[in-house]
């Protein structure tokens, strides 16, 4: 699982050792919500309040992150970016879709 403590985002992946923001905690707490992200671009970059988390693709387990209004980005060198503001509740469960636009040549 991935969490994003307020603007710090931290990335831990089963086959490896976890890589974490300056001082964020691996794991989520059970005061975090979970984000459940589905795009149409499996290999988007993930962002949270301006910090890049993890590729979409790596965030199988969901997204932690701290009660609170958010801004969730997705972003990929071929597609126009994707955000949304998102208001989530201490341990609430929320499934997003966020679909992004090819950019055309």
């Amino acid at each position: 699982m991935t969490r994003a403590p307020g603007a710090l985002a931290c990335i831990a992946l089963a086959c490896s050792a976890p890589a974490c923001a300056r001082g964020a905690r691996t794991g989520a707490t059970g005061a975090d919500a979970i984000v459940y992200l589905r795009s149409n671009v499996r290999d988007a970059q993930v962002w949270v309040d301006g910090k890049f988390v993890a590729p979409l693709s790596a965030l199988g387990g969901g997204l932690a992150i701290e009660p609170g209004l958010h801004r969730v980005e997705l972003r990929h060198e071929d597609y126009f970016s994707s955000y949304l503001e998102l208001q989530v509740a201490r341990a609430e469960r929320k499934k997003v879709a966020l679909d992004m636009a090819a950019i055309l040549p």
